[in-house]
């Protein structure tokens, strides 16, 4: 099997191959955990970074019956999601692997956001990925930001982490999440530094829990990766 991982930079998924970031480690820990070895080591993955996939995006036919059913702030996340997928088909033709993609955004969003707008983004990737016949799909949405996820290991303990996922995702707040992360590291959250935090073992995604954006992307990859062992069993 193969992994293609698309993000929006440095700081969670990495720019390139040799670049990987925290985000990408996330995936492959929890890879590992279900299939025993680990696709980053073997070089069994591709970074695609976001500039990458909006080039794809923006020669995108558009679908009316389906692209009209995604409210505005959703939209886009189908349309990587479609755009992955269609690049997804050609690492797998080439390689005559089957092809896991993961597509990480942010959720963002206020206090004030619709509920259920997480929800939505979610689907509307999965809606993404099932429009280009891409089996293997997972969407990746921390909420609001992965700095939550992040700050649940390293400040939290991994206790009472839910509530990590109510702090606005608006960069103009006054408790902005990136914030905390860095007064609680007394240095800058660096790709590199969050790394290392993960090699060292000090922020461990098996041991989170109660933070329903992380359980659902876990579930997500779970099924995909139990599909696929047992199609190649």
């Amino acid at each position: 099997m193969f992994l293609l991982l698309s993000g929006e930079g440095a700081s969670d998924i990495g720019t390139q191959d040799n670049e990987i970031g925290p985000m990408t480690k996330f995936v492959d820990i929890w890879v590992k955990q279900h299939i025993h070895y680990s696709l980053i080591d073997i070089k069994q993955y591709r970074i695609v970074t976001e500039q990458a996939l909006s080039e794809v995006a923006k020669k995108l036919k558009p679908r009316p019956k389906t692209g009209k059913n995604h409210p505005r702030e959703t939209r886009l996340f189908y349309k990587n999601a479609r755009a992955l997928a269609i690049l997804a088909n050609r690492e797998s033709t080439e390689r005559n692997l089957p092809v896991i993609v993961v597509l990480f955004r942010d959720a963002d969003g206020t206090n004030s956001s619709k509920r259920g707008e997480w929800q939505h983004k979610v689907q509307s990737m999965l809606n993404g990925f099932q429009e280009e016949n891409i089996l293997y799909g997972v969407p990746m949405i921390p909420k609001p930001k992965s700095e939550a996820w992040i700050l649940c290991g390293l400040r939290n303990n991994y206790q009472n982490c839910q509530q990590l996922e109510n702090e606005s995702g608006n960069d103009a707040s006054p408790n902005l999440l990136k914030q905390q992360l860095e007064q609680h590291l007394g240095e800058r959250a660096t790709r590199v530094l969050l790394n290392e935090k993960i090699d060292e073992g000090l922020l461990d995604i098996r041991r989170i829990v109660d933070m329903p954006s992380l359980t659902a992307f876990k579930n997500r990859l779970r099924e995909v990766l139990v599909d696929l062992l047992q199609t190649q069993a």
